[in-house]
């Protein structure tokens, strides 16, 4: 076999090989990934007026507060019961609102 051919099979070789792993590597983390969103309840509040932050924390506006937002599923499920769920009302859409100076950032 030629230097050539030896060369062409292995680049073909670790091609095949480095396909591979990143294929094996994508699954993981996206596995991962939804795992941790599976794990994780965070919700976004806005910090309530003249509240106080330490200086090196975060910002007036922006406080992240960790709740567990359905700590008993079975709970939930006997609530909801089919009579409850034919008078259920939707929750209404939330409107979001950009003054002039939102709107030209």
């Amino acid at each position: 076999m030629d230097e050539t051919r030896k060369m062409w099979a292995s680049a073909a070789i670790v091609g095949v090989i480095v396909v591979g792993g990143a294929s094996v590597a994508a699954a993981a983390s996206a596995g991962k990934l939804d795992q941790v969103a599976r794990e994780t309840r965070a919700v976004v509040e806005k910090a309530p007026q003249g509240s106080t932050t330490p200086s090196a924390g975060p910002s007036e506006d922006d406080i992240v507060v960790s709740t567990e937002v359905n700590p008993n599923p079975g709970e939930v499920l006997e609530h909801w019961t089919d009579e409850r769920m034919e008078h259920a009302e939707p929750m209404p859409m939330p409107v979001i609102t950009l003054d002039e100076e939102q709107l030209a950032e």
